[in-house]
């Protein structure tokens, strides 16, 4: 009884090891995806002698409609459903939440008025590399305004969320595994360099089961840019590490969850001072049908 008991784990764990995975999408068929990205970071900054902390909690909710499903991909509609956040530092704190008018109305809503309305549609290949983007009507994101876009993109840094425009070629927030099969150990890395950041992921599988393959990554992400800041020009440069799991759907290959926790170290040098802060924000990412 012994031996086929140690026999059948054996042949559990070979099975295990043996099991494939490709990189190709099975985009379900005219479904509605929600994703949640939770985000919680805290910061301390050494600012003449002192230091400041600061606290920044966040919550958004977008809905992917998929539709057009062939072969080829799929056409993915994209809105912003929800956004709430609260902050907290140098003795101020802050909220926002879309779904109040009064918030919507005020500067904050001004400043995101055009993340909030990013709706648009991708066209997105099996690999999950974006092909086409077509905005909606009333998606603002057609016009540049460097005031409010860079305001809107100091928010979006600040929040731990992504708010932009994607681009044709650019991989969606769908494309993790290689363009190859893996099993159980393989690794790979994905690099990017794009407006003053590089970003170098090695990511590992961790194991594969009938339902889920589960990842292990590390994240190193490099930033040298120069921002706009209640209209003085800022030098900033930091130096994120990043450790999480990522959980794919293995019969559609979709993200299911991922979490990442990054230990940020950063300087920025404005009006002649050189301010250097670090610290810790925690994300987590969760998709379910809608």
């Amino acid at each position: 009884m012994k031996k086929v008991l140690v026999g059948a784990c054996i042949m559990l764990s070979l099975n295990s090891f043996s099991q494939k995975v490709s990189g190709k999408l099975n985009f379900p068929k005219s479904q509605k995806l929600e994703m949640v990205t939770e985000t919680n970071k805290t910061a301390t900054m050494e600012l003449m002698g002192q230091s400041m902390e600061s606290t920044v909690n966040s919550t958004m909710t977008e809905v992917f409609d998929i539709s057009g499903t062939d072969g080829k991909g799929a056409n993915i509609e994209h809105k912003v459903k929800h956004l709430v956040f609260t902050a907290n530092g140098m003795g101020n704190s802050q909220s926002f939440d879309s779904e109040k008018e009064d918030d919507r109305k005020g500067e904050m809503g001004k400043i995101m008025e055009k993340s909030l309305k990013n709706k648009y549609t991708m066209s997105v290949d099996p690999s999950g590399k974006i092909t086409a983007i077509k905005l909606d009507d009333d998606n603002p994101n057609g016009t540049k305004n460097e005031k409010t876009d860079a305001m809107a993109e100091l928010a979006s840094t600040q929040l731990g969320v992504t708010l932009g425009l994607p681009k044709p070629g650019d991989a969606s927030i769908f494309k993790i595994l290689p363009d190859k099969e893996i099993t159980t150990g393989d690794f790979w890395t994905d690099s990017s360099s794009a407006n003053g950041q590089k970003r170098r992921t090695v990511y590992t599988v961790k194991s594969i089961t009938d339902q889920e393959v589960t990842l292990d990554y590390t994240e190193d992400i490099n930033v040298n840019t120069t921002q706009e800041i209640m209209g003085t020009q800022a030098s900033i440069k930091s130096d994120d590490k990043v450790t999480g799991q990522v959980i794919i759907d293995r019969a559609t290959g979709l993200l299911k969850q991922k979490t990442a926790t990054m230990n940020t170290n950063a300087t920025m040098e404005a009006q002649g001072m050189t301010i250097p802060s670090t610290g810790k924000t925690t994300i987590t990412v969760t998709v379910k049908p809608a």
